[in-house]
């Protein structure tokens, strides 16, 4: 039995181009001075991770430096995705600002503690004590 690596290979790249098409929202709100993201569909290559990146360098732009990311509608994030979210962090700090996460899903949870950012991302349950925090 041999494999058919041609087979393999269009599987491989329908898969990724599967993954590519998934489009994620994000709304945005605001509470004061803090900028709550609500992210939905899942943070990976592509248009979401560039999308986040683009919003939150335009939101530094306009002044809004205390960003609440709220993850609870995001079932995946690839590497691209949680690199997008450590350049964000970066971008926010070097001109004084935050971002915190917000009920991040279970495998958002699992992926940031793999990372070692969950230990430097504030993360919160509560909308309310996490919009205090800043």
């Amino acid at each position: 039995m041999g494999y058919n690596h041609t087979e393999i290979t269009r599987s491989r790249y329908q898969q990724f181009e599967n993954r590519k098409e998934t489009n994620m929202e994000i709304q945005v709100r605001n509470n004061g001075d803090i900028t709550i993201l609500d992210l939905s569909g899942n943070l990976i290559i592509g248009r979401s991770e560039e999308s986040l990146r683009d919003l939150i360098n335009n939101l530094i732009a306009e002044e809004r430096k205390h960003l609440l990311i709220n993850l609870a509608e995001v079932p995946m994030i690839d590497s691209s995705g949680i690199g997008a979210m450590i350049k964000s962090f970066t971008s926010l700090r070097a001109v004084d600002g935050q971002m915190k996460v917000l009920k991040p899903s279970r495998m958002a949870r699992q992926l940031l503690t793999i990372t070692g950012l969950l230990s430097v991302l504030e993360t919160y349950e509560d909308e309310s004590a996490a919009i205090s925090s800043f």
